[in-house]
């Protein structure tokens, strides 16, 4: 056996830093957000003064400034689907230059229609197939009409719902204190039983005397191909859990607990970029309960970056929605 003696020291000196890009930009939006940002040995920072230009099928058309509160870079330029859209990024000092270049996606062929109904007593199932909960959802039919004639990548957004909060925290006098309103959220869903969003990997529940289902990564981010519908219709069904927490000390039960309400619920699917999709699928995989960077044999994810001579990613979107009704 081997093993080793001496320590050594990890030289972080030679790392050059390098302009770090983020934002979704939607073609359904009035103003879009840019986060520029600069990489460093232990964290990035965020740069506000950078020169920031906007192309769009290769005309200028805009130079934009950072909102003073947010530090974002503001883009006002209206995208259309078809639109080869390139920002470029640089430093006042000149050493540092990035930019982004992408076609802006065809919205879904249409929205046929959207069912809802309430179920009892759903499994939610973790990627190893046992009940983390079994709760009343609400269960969404989505159909749709892809695209003709080209290979296209979606993302069904999380659904927006109406909800009663209720907030529960420590008052200033140590006083257990509990808030009351009403908002509307964006509700993360169950797909796992759906063969479009889990790519045709769902997952069977599983009971304490059954293998468990091993590799299986759950779809969070809600991305999916036309691979099995190219230039059809289709359906996707996933659940919406009728009351689910946000931060909960189950201890002292603090947190923020939200309840849907009978109403109408928003839900959209966007036409994504490839190099979204494959951005998305690595951070379903990377956020997945069975991965682990220090047990994969393959080493830690790299996730993808469409930045050129930076790092990050910029993402492009087209969306079509339809509203439904939840009735309990």
């Amino acid at each position: 056996m081997v093993a080793c003696e001496h320590d050594i020291d990890i030289r972080t000196d030679h790392e050059q830093p390098q302009l770090s890009l983020h934002g979704y930009l939607s073609a359904d939006s009035a103003v879009n957000h840019l986060v520029v940002g600069m990489t460093g040995v232990s964290q990035a920072t965020i740069v506000h003064q950078a020169h920031v230009e906007v192309y769009v099928n290769g005309e200028f058309r805009e130079k934009c400034k950072a909102d003073g509160d947010t530090r974002h870079y503001l883009i006002t330029t209206p995208f259309s689907p078809g639109d080869r859209v390139r920002i470029e990024v640089a430093t006042t000092d000149g050493n540092h230059h990035a930019y982004v270049e992408e076609t802006v996606p065809q919205p879904v062929g249409g929205i046929k229609g959207v069912k809802a109904q309430l179920v009892e007593e759903h499994k939610f199932l973790s990627e190893y197939g046992y009940a983390d909960e079994t709760a009343d959802a609400f269960e969404l039919r989505l159909t749709f009409a892809d695209n003709r004639g080209s290979t296209d990548f979606y993302r069904l957004a999380a659904p927006l719902v109406g909800a009663m909060r209720e907030h529960r925290y420590v008052g200033p006098d140590g006083e257990y204190m509990e808030d009351i309103d009403s908002v509307t959220v964006p509700v993360t869903f169950d797909c796992t039983q759906d063969p479009i969003l889990m790519e045709g990997n769902t997952i069977k529940p599983s009971s304490d005397l059954d293998m468990p289902t091993v590799g299986n990564v759950i779809n969070r981010y809600g991305v999916f191909t036309d691979k099995l519908f190219r230039d059809n219709e289709a359906s996707l069904c996933v659940y919406l859990p009728l009351t689910f927490k946000r931060s909960l000390d189950v201890m002292y039960d603090y947190g923020t607990i939200f309840t849907l309400l009978k109403g109408t619920a928003k839900v959209a699917i966007e036409s994504i970029t490839e190099s979204d999709y494959y951005y998305l699928k690595a951070l379903n995989t990377s956020e997945s309960e069975t991965y682990e960077d220090n047990h994969d044999l393959s080493g830690p994810i790299r996730l993808p970056s469409n930045v050129h001579g930076g790092t990050g990613f910029v993402g492009f979107r087209a969306s079509k929605s339809i509203e439904c009704t939840l009735a309990k």
